[in-house]
């Protein structure tokens, strides 16, 4: 049986947003955290197939991912994208009856582990604000930890949005949207980065690898956009740009 954790991608960041998980690779690394991955064969947790209510497949692809997870000996599963945590920590339990593993959000992890980070992180001069993910926070109750690792990063100043915590918008991925209707989707977020962002603060910090892609492509010009891991590993490295 493994010694060590299962990070899991998740099919955005390993498809789409790879510096996402590039970036937590390379920190719990520095952080000296065993882990490993599945690979090419990780495959897919479902969570789309659930959203758009395709039930049955979802219900297929939910026991071979845990077949897939527990044949390899894991019972620790670690996950940056809140799709995939809610998943397999809230509906596993639900269509399958449970699971052999824990599963926990990359925030929850590191937060536990946040005496590693400490005195670790360069100093910035930086005004960020962060996005509530909609799976981390109203559907899993996330809101504190990614919070507590931001303030971590010395000089750095963090501000909410107008809406946050349990009243946070969706960036505009979501539920398929994205897939289905594109430029609804840009300007869903294009919105909430215009209205909801303070004056002033020019980086924005999210925690799922939706809002990331969704932020990044709809707000190119009007905002920097930078996950969590990547704030973190950019901050252990001192070269989180202090554009503000």
């Amino acid at each position: 049986m493994p010694d060590s954790i299962l990070y899991w991608k998740g099919c955005m960041s390993r498809l789409r947003t790879k510096s996402i998980s590039d970036s937590t690779m390379e920190l719990f690394r520095r952080m000296g955290i065993r882990f490993e991955t599945l690979g090419e064969s990780e495959g897919c947790c479902g969570s789309v197939l659930l959203r758009t209510g395709q039930l049955e497949a979802a219900k297929k692809t939910a026991e071979s991912t845990v077949d897939r997870i527990s044949s390899a000996g894991f019972t620790e599963v670690v996950t940056s994208c809140p799709g995939c945590f809610r998943t397999m920590a809230s509906e596993y339990p639900v269509i399958l009856g449970g699971a052999p593993f824990r599963v926990r959000h990359v925030s929850q992890f590191l937060v536990e582990r946040k005496s590693i980070l400490k005195d670790r992180l360069g100093s910035v001069d930086l005004k960020a604000c962060y996005h509530d993910p909609c799976h981390l926070g109203r559907h899993m109750g996330v809101y504190e930890e990614p919070r507590e690792l931001i303030r971590m990063v010395p000089g750095l100043e963090l501000f909410e949005m107008r809406d946050n915590r349990s009243k946070a918008l969706c960036c505009g991925s979501g539920g398929g949207v994205r897939s289905a209707y594109p430029e609804l989707s840009r300007e869903v977020a294009k919105t909430a980065a215009r209205d909801q962002v303070p004056a002033g603060v020019k980086l924005l910090v999210t925690a799922c690898p939706f809002c990331n892609y969704n932020f990044k492509d709809a707000c190119s010009g009007q905002i920097r956009v930078i996950d969590l891991p990547e704030l973190l590993l950019s901050a252990w490295r001192a070269d989180l740009n202090g554009e503000r």
